[in-house]
């Protein structure tokens, strides 16, 4: 009897052993995740590139710390010498982003909410977005994403995108808030298309080949969002004139609750940056 129970306990001993090593090994395989960094000039420095993750520091897992090291080694110009990370008492927490460090502050985010920490896991199809704040005063830079973010149209045919903010209310309730009167970018190039009230906006592609559609604000600062755009077909004539900048009225009170709780949510990945 003592026999068997001997055996029983080496089998099940064999069995944890077996199935630990099985999860590690699956944890390390490859996902394919999209990267989007915005520089320390508030620029789309990567938009969305296909990054293969893999277990960079052999933790078993794969991570935001993992595709963002990775994306680094493949598209900046220095490699993995562009970014920096460190252990804080939050965890696992950024200090160099696209070769900014210093006093910038970073965001994160995964499929558009905001990360916990670069040790939160990523999974086949997640997108990734990191950014530098511009504003390292009132840490005002307001993350926004719209609704599609891969398309493929025909030159002179039409998309509809909704450009959206992410953030937290004044009780830290994730929010999400249309985006109005952001003017729409075509690589790089401000062009006449603006958002509505909606956040809405529709717009047409004179060019065949890959656009990279974003937008930016002249009332606010905005995270660069990003939409990449496979135009097919003979070019064709549409009108992408810059329009005349407005000002507008003073923003919503939830506009102002939103960039207040993003000001704070900019301290605390600064403070879990610094805090050793």
């Amino acid at each position: 009897m003592k026999h068997k129970q001997t055996l029983a306990a080496m089998l099940l001993t064999a069995a944890l052993t077996t199935g630990t090593a099985v999860w590690q090994v699956s944890a390390a395989d490859a996902v394919q995740v999209t990267v989007t960094i915005a520089d320390a000039a508030g620029s789309l420095a990567l938009a969305a590139e296909t990054v293969s993750v893999t277990d960079t520091d052999g933790d078993g897992a794969l991570t935001i710390h993992d595709a963002l090291y990775l994306a680094h080694e493949q598209y900046y110009t220095e490699g993995a010498a562009g970014y920096g990370s460190a252990q804080t008492d939050y965890g696992l927490s950024l200090t160099k982003l696209w070769g900014a460090e210093g006093g910038s502050g970073f965001g994160y985010y995964r499929n558009d909410a905001s990360a916990m920490s670069l040790a939160d896991p990523v999974a086949d199809g997640d997108r990734i977005s990191a950014f530098v704040y511009t504003d390292t005063v009132n840490w005002s830079d307001t993350y926004c994403f719209f609704d599609v973010q891969t398309a493929e149209v025909s030159a002179g045919d039409s998309l509809t995108l909704t450009l959206s903010a992410a953030g937290y209310d004044a009780n830290w309730n994730p929010v999400t808030l249309p985006v109005a009167n952001a003017v729409l970018t075509v690589n790089g190039t401000e062009t006449a298309f603006v958002t509505d009230e909606k956040g809405e906006v529709t717009l047409s592609f004179a060019e065949a080949g890959e656009q990279i559609i974003s937008a930016v604000s002249h009332d606010r600062i905005l995270v660069p969002p990003c939409c990449k755009v496979t135009v097919q077909g003979d070019a064709v004539t549409v009108t992408t004139a810059a329009p005349p900048t407005e000002t507008g009225d003073s923003l919503p009170a939830a506009w102002a609750s939103l960039s207040a709780a993003a000001a704070v949510l900019a301290l605390l990945h600064i403070t879990r940056r610094k805090t050793k």
